[in-house]
């Protein structure tokens, strides 16, 4: 029998979780022509996502309430009516890369949706666009990093920051991690500094390599420190802004001096560069590596959809040396 009733998390306000969102139960309409009905079984609460229900920046903008929060899931195709447009079949297991993903059906473009193998684990599958892409993206086809390069990386232990990791072994290039709780580190192989001390004090103390290229998950402040340890010529790219703060005038005058390739990365807009089809083939060859070389996407626990509101404090309170994602099963 055809599904009637969909279960979802309502945001109908910008503000905190407690007072902004809502279980809901709604009736299925019918399946619009062209999209795919997908029964969802796995998602995840990145980052992205808490900024999204606070309103912060320009999740404030792009992502208007009323609205399902959630930006990637895997889940089966329940239903087809884009025949001819899409070779996906019912019963075939999918990533779901779309804003919306905190609901049990979602209806979705077939651009949207990439298949994968039958293999994979749920709480591994449910993590392979936002973080997983990005950094596939940002080492190979921004930075395209080689065995000559060393990386730099701050918020190291975060979950973007072990795929980083994992893929300097398996690309081939040096790095260098930065956090506030080295001793809690994971990788015994990669260098770690501690962020509460000068940076390039420790570079210089330790006799490592002068790094080539710095990849910044934090801005602000930290993002001086990064970028003090470059060489001349190198190449600093932002990906985020954990710390809600602007670089300091100190930044820019130490970009300007050193000659450094400063960029921006955002998924979306890299995205609508390269357009549907690039990014089908972009992930499809992130996805290979991914599986060939065990590339390990952690999960810390799982908890039903219903308990939206307790996973998000854990989220929101443990610390970020906890290993692994908080996904929500459906």
């Amino acid at each position: 029998m055809a599904p009637t009733i969909n279960t979802r998390v309502n945001q109908f306000c910008f503000g905190q979780p407690k007072t902004s969102l809502s279980l809901e139960k709604e009736p299925l309409k019918p399946l619009a022509q062209g999209k795919v009905r997908v029964r969802l079984e796995a998602t995840n609460i990145n980052p992205s996502d808490l900024l999204s229900i606070h309103g912060v920046g320009q999740y404030r903008r792009v992502h208007v309430p009323p609205r399902v929060p959630g930006f990637e899931a895997v889940g089966r195709v329940v239903e087809v009516s884009a025949v001819g447009h899409t070779d996906l079949q019912v019963g075939q297991k999918v990533l779901v890369a779309m804003s919306g993903t905190w609901q049990y059906y979602i209806d979705a473009s077939p651009e949207n949706l990439f298949p994968l193998p039958e293999s994979l684990d749920n709480g591994y599958a449910c993590q392979l666009y936002i973080n997983a892409l990005t950094a596939w993206v940002i080492t190979t086809k921004v930075a395209k990093l080689n065995k000559e390069d060393v990386v730099i990386i701050n918020a190291a232990g975060s979950a973007i920051g072990k795929i980083f990791a994992q893929l300097a072994h398996s690309l081939g290039f040096t790095l260098i991690a930065v956090t506030s709780k080295p001793d809690e580190y994971p990788y015994d192989t990669i260098p770690v500094l501690d962020v509460k001390q000068d940076l390039h004090a420790q570079l210089q103390t330790r006799k490592l390599p002068q790094p080539t290229a710095a990849l910044d998950a934090i801005g602000g402040e930290a993002g001086t420190y990064l970028i003090r340890t470059l060489k001349e010529n190198g190449q600093y790219i932002n990906y985020g802004t954990l710390s809600l703060a602007p670089y300091t005038p100190a930044f820019f005058k130490l970009m300007k001096t050193n000659n450094i390739d400063f960029s921006t990365f955002f998924l979306r807009y890299w995205e609508e560069s390269v357009g549907k089809g690039g990014r089908k083939a972009v992930f499809a060859e992130m996805l290979d590596h991914f599986i060939a070389n065990d590339i390990k996407l952690s999960v810390a626990s799982e908890l039903p959809l219903e308990d939206f509101q307790t996973a998000i404090e854990m989220v929101e309170q443990r610390s970020s040396a906890v290993s692994g994602k908080i996904i929500l099963t459906l």
